[in-house]
């Protein structure tokens, strides 16, 4: 388990950088796992419980929250209807 300060900050980088999308899942995965010494389960568990709000669809529909889908009206990211 990531214990001293920079097991600790590297654990939160790559929780915060798959929550960007900088990460996929798998590769989150690995590193977090490498980082703290967790088991895969865990690991896994930990990254599929954040949420991923940043995420953009492409079939014209988006999940995301509404203060999220308001911020992007007019802008090339905005969701097709």
């Amino acid at each position: 388990m990531a214990t001293d300060k920079e097991g600790v900050k590297s654990m939160i980088d790559i929780m915060v950088d798959y929550r960007k999308g900088l990460l996929n899942l798998d590769t989150a995965m690995k590193a977090l796992e490498y980082a703290t010494d967790l088991g895969p389960g865990i690991c896994e568990k930990m990254l599929k419980n954040s949420k991923r709000d940043n995420v953009t669809q492409i079939r014209g529909y988006s999940k995301e929250p509404k203060r999220l889908l308001e911020g992007k009206k007019g802008k090339p990211n905005e969701a097709k209807k």
